[in-house]
């Protein structure tokens, strides 16, 4: 058989399955390449579409191998790098599908669904700010491209910016009115801007154009109550029993019902598919705790012998247009009550969980050598522009990023006129809610292991207590049961402290209209709730070696 004849055959047979594969005919479609495959094993293009097929049936490393095996023959296969980006982030490897989609670009600007699912990765990656522009770029190529439009209001609702999100999404139904991640996305935006009725309705429709949907069940979850007989809950069982489902999607539906089972009373199943949730999530963050120890252990070296610079800080430039506050402590521990607390205020903004602290210090290199004044300074300097481009109008700005508490000695060495108020909780309830909460991106994996969880804790008491003894007096502890049970003088107290007159409205918070992108987001627009620190008793026998661990602190 000549060259051409067998270049014509291959084209043939490689028209025929891209036929069965657009006609969903996967299981067929994959065992014709896998021949296909052997008789021309050094073919890109089958390759590419045996790793489609692959990916299509839910075999992601199958799926992986594919298109590392058609790049091996066609390193500047620019559309592979894409698929090999979509079967990555199916996996979870948010980090290494980011930079598959950007090779892609790289080889091919013009390359439009690289463009826009760069821009969910980043999203994922808790990176919005980076993914706005390369959404943009994709809108710019293919202003009708829906799934851009979502994933742009996705982006800029993780932002703070509600009004826009919402404007971004209905274009993407406009153009696509079944559209059910976009439905998906709108839901999330209400709930940001404290509006569960429309969330519910938003999440729902989705459901009703793909009940599959397992990330719109857990959304779902997290602003309705359930009943025993809610066909939801039946839904989401049936579902979960399907052998082709992605890794992702169930430890969507285990956590969906956990809340559900939570809610009817039935705590042990409730437990049950909290702990395969969380084990999910476990495997595909591949968290290792013994980083966290190695950072705290770092942070506290740096600042163990301490120089004349941290002791004698550079004073405050009194023209600075902005006063920060930060809000930190544990995840989970009433940080976002704290700042709608504030934010209730004329002079106070709630900027949300801004990552400009940890940005402008992981610049420095703070790590590899003694601090100096010009590092300082540049944290300084990196901080207050970031808050200067945030366009408010307000003197006094809520930096409400829980961890910064691993940052306290840069915040009080580069920004001595700073308030810091630290937010405490009892430790059963804070470990639990972190444990029961899943959080958006890769970031908080300590939180899905019960011994890494309680192990955390005590390394975060441990900085807390190295922090007070290396500056006493320049930390404001603030008790969340006691503001919950002593509103109007906690309050009162937490104002005087930073330098606020009182307004009445703060003992109004869930009155105040702003967008809250947390976990906490319908939580803080209802009033003082004082029970919420015992809601783990109701989980108590599944709990002791965790409420054992913590004992005492």
């Amino acid at each position: 058989m000549s060259r051409s004849i067998d270049v014509a055959l291959f084209r043939e047979k490689l028209v025929a399955l891209t036929v069965l594969f657009k006609q969903e005919k996967f299981q067929e479609c994959r065992a014709q390449c896998e021949v296909l495959a052997k008789q021309f094993p050094n073919e890109p293009n089958t390759a590419n579409l045996l790793g489609a097929t692959y990916a299509a049936l839910g075999q992601m490393d199958q799926a992986i191998a594919s298109y590392k095996k058609a790049l091996q023959s066609w390193p500047d296969f620019a559309e592979v790098h894409s698929n090999l980006g979509d079967a990555l982030l199916g996996l979870g490897k948010t980090g290494e599908a980011a930079a598959s989609y950007q090779k892609a670009i790289d080889l091919k600007p013009e390359l439009v669904v690289a463009q826009t699912n760069l821009g969910a990765a980043l999203i994922q990656l808790g990176n919005p700010e980076a993914a706005v522009p390369r959404l943009e770029k994709a809108l710019e190529i293919k202003p009708d491209l829906a799934e851009a439009h979502n994933n742009l209001g996705m982006a800029l609702n993780d932002l703070g910016r509600p009004e826009e999100a919402i404007s971004s999404l209905t274009k993407a139904l406009q153009i696509n009115p079944d559209f059910a991640e976009a439905h998906s996305s709108l839901g999330a935006t209400f709930k940001s801007l404290g509006q569960p009725d429309e969330a519910i309705a938003s999440y729902s429709r989705a459901l009703k154009i793909n009940p599959a949907l397992a990330r719109a069940h857990r959304f779902l979850s997290t602003v309705k109550t359930y009943q025993h007989d809610d066909p939801q809950l039946r839904q989401m069982l049936q579902l979960l029993q399907r052998e082709t489902l992605s890794k992702e999607d169930r430890t969507d539906l285990n956590f969906a019902l956990a809340k559900a089972h939570e809610d009817t009373g039935d705590y042990d199943h409730a437990f049950s598919f909290l702990e395969e949730g969380n084990r999910l999530r476990r495997e595909e963050l591949n968290y290792d705790i013994s980083s966290t120890r190695a950072l705290f252990a770092r942070i506290k070296e740096t600042f163990s012998d301490i120089t004349p610079i941290l002791r004698e800080p550079e004073k405050s430039d009194s023209n600075n247009r902005h006063q920060p506050v930060f809000v930190l402590g544990m995840p989970r521990s009433g940080t976002s009550l704290v700042e709608q607390v504030l934010a209730s205020h004329s002079q106070v903004h709630g900027a949300g969980e801004l990552v400009l602290m940890g940005q402008s210090v992981n610049a420095v290199d703070w790590a590899s050598r003694k601090l100096s004044t010009d590092q300082l300074r540049f944290v300084r300097e990196s901080y207050l522009s970031g808050l200067e481009k945030l366009g408010r109008p307000e003197f006094y700005v809520v930096d409400k990023m829980p961890v910064n508490f691993w940052w306290i000695g840069f915040i009080i060495a580069a920004l001595p006129g700073a308030s810091i108020i630290h937010v405490k909780r009892d430790a059963r309830a804070t470990c639990w809610s972190n444990y029961k909460q899943y959080f958006s991106g890769r970031g908080n994996g300590y939180a899905y292991d019960l011994q890494h969880v309680t192990e955390y804790f005590k390394m975060y008491v441990d900085l807390m207590r190295f922090w007070h003894e290396l500056f006493p007096g320049q930390i404001i502890d603030l008790d969340y049961e006691s503001l919950t049970e002593n509103q109007e003088e906690e309050t009162r107290r937490l104002l005087g402290r930073i330098g606020l007159e009182w307004e009445d409205q703060c003992l109004a918070f869930h009155k105040t209209e702003r967008a809250v992108q947390t976990a906490s987001a319908l939580q803080v627009r209802r009033k003082m709730y004082q029970d919420s620190s015992r809601e783990w008793r109701k989980y108590e026998k599944h709990l002791e070696s965790m409420v054992e661990a913590l004992r005492g602190l």
